[in-house]
Order: C-alpha cells, then structure tokens, then sequence
C-alpha cells in the first residue's frame, strides 16, 4: 500500500487503538465524544483496506477481543503512537526556537567578551527568537533566577546547590593583566611579590575577586597604589591598555573586541581555578531556547582552557 493511503488511515488507526484500549465500541466513542455508529464504520473501513478481521465479535463475550491480526496491528501502532509523540516534541522544540523568547542572565565581563558571539550565532539560525540580557553580578543572577526572572544564567562562582542545574563549567585561571608596554608584560607567570610598588586597579569591594586580590595581597605581604577602584570590568581592562595601572581578572576570553592587554599567569599557592558556570534552576522544564544556548555553551567551553 502506498504511504499516501496509510496516512489517509490514520483517523481509522486511532479509532482502532480506542476501541482496542477500551473493550467497546460504546466506550470508545464516549471517550473520543462521537457516536459509536461512527466508531464501528472506520473499525469497517479499516479492515476492509488492510484485508484483515482485527477483533472477534461474538455475542456474550466479556468484550471485544482483538484477533491475530488485530494483536500485530496494535503493536505497530504503539511504535506509530510514540515516534508521533516524539515528532510533535520536537516540533514543538523547532516552534519554540522560532518564535520563543530567551531571558538571560551574565556577568559583566561576559557580555562583552563571551555573549556577542553565542546570540549572534543563535539569531542568525533563529531569527525570530528573541533575547532579553540581565547584566548582573552571580549573588543578583542567583536571585534573578530564583524569582523566575531569567531562564537561564552565565557566571562565576555559583554556590552548590540542589537547587541548581549546572549545564556546563569551564574551571578558568587566573592572570594578571597590563598594558602591552609594561616590564611584566613579557612574562609567562608572575608572582604576588612581583606587583609590590605596581599602581593596581581594583574591581569594586563588594565583587569577590577585590577580596582575594586583598587577602592575597596581605598574605605575601605586598604593598600596591590603589588608583581607582570599579565594578565596570569593561573599563577596567581599558584602563589597564591605557597604562593607567595593571589589575587581576578571571580568565582571558577577548573573543570579539580584541584588546592590547598582556595575560600573564598568576602563580600563588592561593590561587585556585574559578569556575565559569551556565545555570538553570532545577525542576523547571527548559524551554527550547534555553536548552539551545545551554548546548552552545557546551560547545564554546570545549574549544577553551583556563
């Protein structure tokens, strides 16, 4: 038979499936709301394309029974039934993408260096989907998804928790930055001890990295000249290629503005890798959209190290 007339029969499998489900006709077309005359004409019908007798009919049974051949068919058309669920969810995948709507949370310093180039990527192969981008630092992030207000979100240092879903990490190191005409920019590694006397440029107090910079810092006993202090990381490293003092940072993506900045690696024994982190909160069904940047993610990361 050729495909055209067994998708036609479509509406017939279904009836079928009920009524093998059920055990009547009767209970059948109550459960799909429509007369049971109608019901037993595409029970008919079917069996007369297929050439078959897909359930015994005789008076005084418990029910309808589902002949040899009406076994086989029900078998098939589980596996029918479940590949069209699984086309239905993945074209609801392929709608979601079209016409969806992502909401996404990052640190500063990744809005600038990392996201240009995922979204730009995503919106030329969905180019109806849209984006809404909180900039935030990862205590506001945690909250923002918390509270529902982004889907999905990107940056260090995220806390461990069950509440999470972490969909990829890239565990980054840590480097000094300078202008390209600074005596250290030569370097491959330099040491704590190595910045005593330097004009430094702090991130502000309240992000994270200012209070391991400090602690390590006062651990090897190293006197700096704070110049200026900023939770803007953008205008932290340009300062930094402007000579205006070196700083530390976490990581060196410079993926889409290219900047004249030394990175030179920083060896303390205090210094750990910092975890780089996409999150979702657990529980929450993905949407399409998020699941798509969770992948691409996943793909950025393995084509970097620290």
């Amino acid at each position: 038979m050729p495909s055209s007339a067994l998708l036609a029969r479509l509406p017939s499998l279904r009836h079928f499936v009920e009524v093998a489900e059920q055990g009547s006709f009767r209970a059948a077309a109550e459960r799909m709301n429509i007369a049971p005359s109608a019901v037993s004409k595409q029970i008919r019908n079917l069996e007369g394309s297929l050439g078959v007798t897909l359930f015994r009919r005789e008076r005084g049974r418990g029910g309808l029974e589902l002949t040899e051949a009406g076994e086989v068919l029900l078998y098939r058309c589980a596996s029918v039934m479940n590949e069209l669920t699984i086309a239905r969810d993945e074209l609801s995948q392929i709608k979601g993408l079209e016409r969806g709507h992502l909401r996404l949370g990052v640190n500063e310093v990744l809005a600038s260096d990392l996201l240009p180039g995922i979204l730009s990527d995503m919106n030329r192969n969905h180019p109806n989907l849209q984006f809404t981008v909180l900039v935030e630092n990862t205590p506001a992030l945690l909250r923002s998804l918390q509270d529902g207000d982004i889907d999905i979100a990107l940056g260090y240092n995220f806390p461990p928790s069950a509440e999470l879903d972490t969909l990829a990490v890239l565990n980054r190191r840590t480097y000094l930055i300078t202008a390209m005409s600074h005596p250290l920019a030569r370097r491959r590694k330099v040491r704590i001890e190595d910045l005593a006397g330097e004009k430094v440029i702090f991130p502000q107090a309240t992000v994270m990295l200012h209070r391991m910079m400090r602690d390590w810092l006062d651990q090897s006993g190293v006197e700096v000249r704070e110049v200026l202090s900023t939770n803007s990381f953008t205008l932290l490293r340009r300062l930094v290629q402007d000579g205006m003092g070196v700083s530390i940072v976490i990581g060196r993506f410079l993926q889409r503005t290219p900047e004249q900045i030394a990175f030179i690696e920083l060896d303390h024994p205090a210094v750990m890798p910092m975890p780089l982190s996409c999150c979702r909160v657990a529980g929450r069904t993905p949407t399409a959209s998020s699941a798509a940047f969770a992948a691409a993610v996943r793909t950025l990361f393995a084509q970097y190290g620290g």
